[in-house]
């Protein structure tokens, strides 16, 4: 079904024209059908840095900033349906070769499943994964029992005897958490690491995209409305990144993060977040 659909290339960005020099040509030798840059007015060299690449990028920017979900929904106006966006994020690496045949060949070998999001694999530059790449749903379960324990087991690399006796007893509270300590392999998902995503046009605009009003737990309130309409998630790290891990956020992550979480119980309600695992 996925055989020959277009994959497009969508590049979010915020003031890191440095990184777009090292990326934009990884992704032109990669054969997208287009790549975009999406920005969300940005204040540092970001404009010259594309214009350097001239008509082989495609720039979109509003001219305001409104953060990371409504920066990564400008790409709905410019594809139309049964498209494969593959987000990638600025300060990423891309690992793959041949991105675009390997997201058609994933899309099609998932598609039966009713998948239409895959996530990749996002990898430091030592080449360890990231303890987030993709997730449980969002509730009291999955933010309090399973949501610390990747990063708990992150932590632990250099004991990794003790982690793996760890993990023996607390493997059955970790459904839906990657354990960052062994090989990753891919299994469904319930969210997915949004700097490395490959997803359907059509799904991700029946869905309006993310949330513009959230500037954190983004991927968490998509996987919640793709959920609702059917469309399931998956994690395959066959697409691998390279994180450098700019954090753009600062000193607002905290304050975003709790405003985003008291969000997203209202929104999708406080029984669902009580009882959903």
């Amino acid at each position: 079904m996925a055989e020959g659909l277009p994959v497009v290339a969508a590049i979010p960005n915020y003031n890191m024209g440095a990184h777009l020099r090292r990326l934009i040509p990884q992704a032109l030798a990669q054969n997208y059908d287009a790549v975009f840059v999406l920005d969300d007015a940005s204040t540092d060299d970001t404009v010259a840095v594309v214009r350097e690449f001239g008509d082989d990028v495609k720039f979109v920017s509003r001219g305001e900033n409104r953060g990371a979900g409504a920066n990564r929904n400008q790409i709905i106006d410019h594809v139309p349906d049964d498209v494969i966006i593959h987000f990638i994020d600025a300060d990423m690496d891309l690992e793959t070769p041949e991105t675009p045949l390997v997201a058609r060949t994933l899309m099609e070998r998932y598609a039966a499943s009713g998948v239409g999001a895959i996530g990749g694999l996002v990898s430091r530059n030592d080449g360890t994964q990231e303890p987030y790449n993709y997730g449980p749903v969002f509730s009291l379960w999955g933010n309090t029992v399973a949501g610390f324990l990747p990063a708990m087991f992150d932590r632990m690399r250099d004991r990794p005897r003790l982690a793996s006796a760890i993990h023996r007893a607390v493997a059955p509270m970790m459904r839906g958490c990657p354990y960052v300590l062994a090989p990753p392999v891919a299994e469904p998902a319930y969210w997915l690491h949004e700097g490395n995503m490959l997803i359907r046009s059509n799904f991700f605009r029946a869905v309006g995209g993310y949330n513009p009003i959230l500037r954190s737990h983004e991927a968490q309130d998509l996987a919640i409305r793709l959920e609702k309409i059917g469309v399931k998630r998956q994690f395959d790290p066959s697409i691998g990144v390279f994180h450098h891990h700019i954090d753009v956020r600062g000193r607002n992550r905290s304050k975003w993060e709790s405003a985003a979480r008291n969000h997203l119980i209202r929104e999708h309600g406080v029984y669902r977040f009580l009882t959903d695992h």
